[in-house]
């Protein structure tokens, strides 16, 4: 871009200096045409960068500045000439061809001047604006492209993503139907499972929100499905209102507290079962959970849990819930989920 501003100068001061010359039978000197021209191109760049820039930045206030920014522009621009010409007459031997006075046929020439530099910078000004807009479209419509590129492979992704869970579950169906009668046990594991996947899968396309009845079926699923393999040992007791089934919430919250609990806690003691309670109270939704920890719970994994749980009702829901969760000195885990207005 600089090489072709330089090379339209060149070109420019050349015919203008050769033309000029021919026309009126007598050259300048070079030292006389390197101030002039000076001059003039710093007219012409301060004129469409700061000028026209900043005086048309606030279109509302543009009615005053640009006014005011022109007058000052061609006051300095006229007292520069005059000042070079001031110079050059005393100090470097030019000889003027018209008298030289501060007078209105004096600055007839230096305004003409003013006006062609100017008229070409604001010519400039709005072209190279106008290429930055249609810089900006393009790159939109780029963006806009890519997006919609993007959309086109995720969605694409996404149907090839939903084969192989599709697949899973006809073969625990089919092996559920098979081993219903030689082994009921582990006829009703295959189908817990298949039930839990399924709800883990369905719960990414059903939106931000899902049934609470929804999520507590899939506790109750997950709950059995490990009281199968222990031989119903694990003391465990889970309690919940019936109309709290209505409520929405987000999915995986509820069914990530009772993970935690099977993957952190001590469910092997009789005086000490873990318990699961779920209430309404006044429109204020709370969820609560403990359990006896293990001696050396897995603090990575149980942070890492409960921190995705509180970012998304974070996200989600703002100050409309809390979440809190410990152990206290008896070794106890507690959660407690409060979802206000619910």
């Amino acid at each position: 871009m600089k090489k072709i501003h330089i090379i339209t100068w060149i070109f420019f001061i050349f015919y203008e200096a050769i033309i000029a010359g021919l026309l009126s039978g007598r050259f300048g000197t070079f030292r006389n045409y390197v101030i002039h021209y000076t001059l003039n191109i710093a007219l012409f760049y301060i004129h469409a960068h700061i000028v026209l820039t900043y005086g048309l930045k606030d279109i509302k206030q543009a009615y005053w500045k640009i006014p005011l920014f022109f007058i000052t522009e061609i006051s300095i621009y006229f007292f520069a000439i005059y000042g070079i010409e001031f110079l050059s007459i005393k100090y470097g031997g030019y000889i003027s061809t018209k008298k030289f006075e501060l007078s209105v046929s004096y600055f007839i020439g230096p305004l003409y001047r003013w006006t062609f530099f100017t008229g070409f910078a604001t010519g400039y000004y709005f072209l190279i604006n106008f290429l930055k807009e249609r810089k900006k479209t393009e790159n939109l419509e780029q963006q806009r492209l890519n997006n919609i590129i993007q959309i086109a492979k995720s969605e694409n992704a996404f149907l090839k993503a939903q084969i192989q869970p599709h697949f899973l579950f006809n073969t625990l169906d089919f092996i559920y139907h098979n081993a219903r009668e030689s082994s009921p046990i582990a006829a009703e594991t295959i189908l817990s499972l298949s039930e839990m996947m399924r709800y883990a899968v369905d719960s990414n396309q059903d939106g931000e929100f899902i049934s609470l009845g929804n999520e507590i079926d899939q506790v109750e699923n997950l709950i059995n499905l490990h009281q199968l393999r222990q031989n119903h040992s694990l003391q465990i007791r889970f309690d919940y209102d019936d109309e709290v089934k209505d409520l929405q919430i987000i999915p995986l919250v509820l069914i990530t507290l009772v993970e935690n609990i099977f993957k952190h806690g001590n469910l092997n003691n009789l005086n000490h079962p873990a318990e699961i309670s779920i209430n309404q109270n006044d429109h204020t939704l709370i969820i609560e959970t403990s359990n006896l920890a293990n001696l050396v719970p897995n603090k990575t994994g149980l942070n890492s849990g409960m921190e995705n749980i509180r970012k998304r009702l974070a996200y989600t829901y703002n100050n409309l819930a809390t979440f809190e969760y410990y152990i206290d000195d008896n070794q106890y885990f507690r959660a407690k989920l409060t979802i206000y207005n619910s």
